[in-house]
């Protein structure tokens, strides 16, 4: 056998074993996908049977607010309902909007009436906290809120004014 020969023989080994390294690969890109593919699907499947779940505990919420089997659910659902309008309230402040009263949209402030149910906008009128009388602490010199007993700011003990009297 000559060199040539030889040469082709180590080539051809050469090449099946490449095709059959590049067989593997493809198989197994193949089977990847084809799980992703699959997982995907079983998801999406799971997400819909969430939301059959979701959508039954409404249904039974509004159907018999009363039950008492449920009422530890129900009593979550409205607090935390309750927690999440106030949530809301806070971000359109920050956003400088209000909160439309007919249809709980936010709603730029200057508006005059809803984007999104067209009702007219009442802008709330703006909260102001009443002047408490202060005392200024020895210690450090800070304002603070007549009647506490001890400073805000470092946590020193008030004299007060009964006991200054005695």
């Amino acid at each position: 056998m000559g060199f040539m020969d030889k040469l082709k023989e180590i080539g051809s080994k050469v090449g099946d074993t490449v095709g059959t390294g590049l067989n593997t690969a493809t198989d197994n890109v193949k089977k990847m996908q084809e799980k992703a593919r699959l997982n995907k699907e079983i998801s999406q499947l799971e997400a819909d049977i969430n939301g059959a779940y979701i959508s039954i505990g409404k249904k039974c919420m509004e159907e018999r607010p009363d039950d008492a089997d449920f009422a530890e659910f129900y009593e979550v659902i409205k607090a935390d309902n309750a927690k999440i309008e106030d949530l809301n309230v806070q971000l359109t402040a920050l956003e400088d909007k209000v909160v439309c009263k007919n249809c709980g949209a936010s709603v730029a402030r200057e508006a005059k009436f809803c984007d999104k149910c067209g009702a007219k906008v009442e802008i709330p009128a703006p909260v102001v906290e009443e002047e408490t009388e202060k005392v200024v602490c020895p210690t450090c010199g800070e304002s603070v809120a007549a009647g506490s007993k001890f400073c805000e700011k470092c946590g020193a003990a008030l004299v007060s004014e009964e006991k200054e009297e005695e």
